[in-house]
């Protein structure tokens, strides 16, 4: 399984480094445009370039929202033969195993008044029990509700790493830190368990997990500018509990 982005990323070379990890499963998880300018069809095409056995799927970010361009980038993806996910799941199949992948359209944590929102509802529906799920949500403050209905993996954007950290001593600064917890990289939760406890590698105990992978993406916001945050294609290795 591979995960990335592309919003303003316009290398080619890219989704060639992309298809030589062989992943079996391709996954992009939103923000394919900036703004309603931006040609959504031509980042589709060049996500289409991308290949695995399993296909490759995805959901929308908030800039799809913004540029009023969620359906659309459902229809494109469709049209390049590939399947973007809008509060819908799918069952696929991989050696005799399967796995439920569900995709939800970005979640908004706040109306426009302020009032919050709750985040993945209705998405229990969505849920299967008799096999493992995979979420794709652009928005990886998602993650705690996604843990709460027992979804074992939750993959995310969003943040593009802050697009600049800085260390200092022992310490990191990521401007990221201002809009989520979980800024990139791997991070677990117990299911239904203490959601305080959010750490950033395996904790060797018996407790059952979910978890999140947040990927720095491919592009920028704002400043074209990327310091100590570099570009990312992430290749995840799925294996059964021992």
């Amino acid at each position: 399984m591979r995960a990335t982005s592309c919003r303003r990323a316009r290398s080619g070379a890219r989704w060639k480094w992309g298809n030589e990890l062989g992943a079996d499963l391709t996954v992009v998880t939103g923000d394919f445009i900036t703004s309603a300018n931006d040609p959504l069809e031509d980042c589709v095409a060049e996500l289409s370039r991308l290949h695995a056995p399993l296909g490759v799927w995805g959901c929308n970010g908030n800039h799809e929202i913004y540029a009023s361009a969620e359906e659309r980038a459902q229809q494109l993806f469709e049209r390049f033969g590939m399947r973007l996910l809008r509060q819908q799941n799918a069952e696929l199949v991989w050696r005799g195993e399967k796995f439920n992948l569900i995709g939800v359209d970005y979640q908004r944590e706040r109306t426009a008044s302020g009032k919050k929102l709750p985040m993945l509802r209705d998405a229990e529906l969505l849920v299967r029990k008799d096999m493992p799920n995979i979420l794709l949500s652009h928005n990886p403050n998602s993650f705690r509700r996604a843990a709460e209905l027992g979804i074992q993996l939750s993959l995310a954007g969003h943040t593009h790493g802050g697009q600049l950290q800085v260390e200092i001593v022992d310490h990191s600064f990521s401007p990221a830190r201002f809009m989520t917890h979980f800024v990139a990289g791997l991070y677990r939760l117990p299911i239904g368990g203490n959601f305080d406890l959010a750490v950033s590698e395996p904790t060797g105990n018996s407790t059952k997990h979910a978890s999140l992978y947040v990927n720095r993406g491919l592009g920028t916001i704002g400043m074209p500018v990327r310091l100590g945050v570099p570009p990312e294609i992430t290749l995840i290795t799925l294996r059964a509990p021992a």
